[in-house]
């Protein structure tokens, strides 16, 4: 049974548009058209699994606009459990930005004049412990499955995430399916690190050297185009 003491939380990062809100109502099964996120939206899904009988798990959609920037960090210094980027498979910019959001939540939602030099952007990349899944969203719109499977940025790399592509407004079709069992597979591996780490290590930083990766504590490792594996 789920201990309403414990506070398990993802955030959800990418730019404005591209299906993070949609994501998340396909998670708690709420098929409604989508309003443009301002600030932040908290919703809660029931997890349960053969290894979890029950956990609330709350989802932090990050609003992308710039015009909210500003109080992104507020948001962005809670303590966070799971990370899930989107990006748009129908453009590549926001593929290549889910780097700078990456970045922007290493440091806590401070913002910097200038870009770090490209081994300080990894090293900080890599510091994050944290499940993450990378969402390709609109997959339904892809005119071509292998346009964007590569890994352009290194980022799938770095952060030990895992990738699956997916129609978000497609309720139906998500029931059952293999992205479904996948993201039950991140939910599981969410709650897995949040119960296995200590309050002093429960952060968006660990030590390589003294923790066991996140991407361990998965159960599948495969990268998916589309519905059918």
């Amino acid at each position: 049974m789920a201990d309403l003491g414990e506070k398990i939380r993802i955030i959800i990062l990418g730019d404005a548009g591209v299906g993070k809100t949609s994501l998340v109502n396909l998670l708690i099964k709420k098929p409604v058209k989508p309003t443009w996120t301002i600030g932040c939206n908290v919703e809660v899904v029931y997890h349960q699994s053969e290894e979890f009988r029950g956990e609330f798990v709350e989802l932090w959609d990050i609003g992308g606009s710039g015009v909210h920037e500003n109080s992104r960090g507020v948001f962005m210094q809670s303590t966070f459990h799971g990370i899930i980027l989107v990006h748009d498979l129908t453009n590549s910019k926001s593929y290549t930005n889910m780097t700078r959001w990456v970045l922007e939540f290493a440091r806590n939602g401070e913002k910097t004049p200038r870009r770090l030099q490209r081994d300080a952007e990894i090293s900080l990349i890599r510091s994050i412990n944290l499940p993450t899944l990378i969402v390709g969203s609109k997959q339904d719109h892809l005119w071509s499955r292998s346009r964007y499977s590569n890994d352009r940025t290194d980022l799938i790399t770095n952060l030990n995430a895992h990738v699956i592509s997916i129609n978000t407004r497609d309720h139906v079709q998500f029931k059952d399916s293999y992205q479904e069992q996948q993201i039950k597979n991140f939910l599981d591996a969410v709650i897995r690190h949040k119960k296995s780490v200590s309050s002093k290590f429960n952060e968006p930083y660990y030590n390589r050297q003294n923790s066991q990766s996140p991407s361990k504590m998965f159960k599948y490792s495969s990268i998916d185009i589309g519905y059918n594996h």
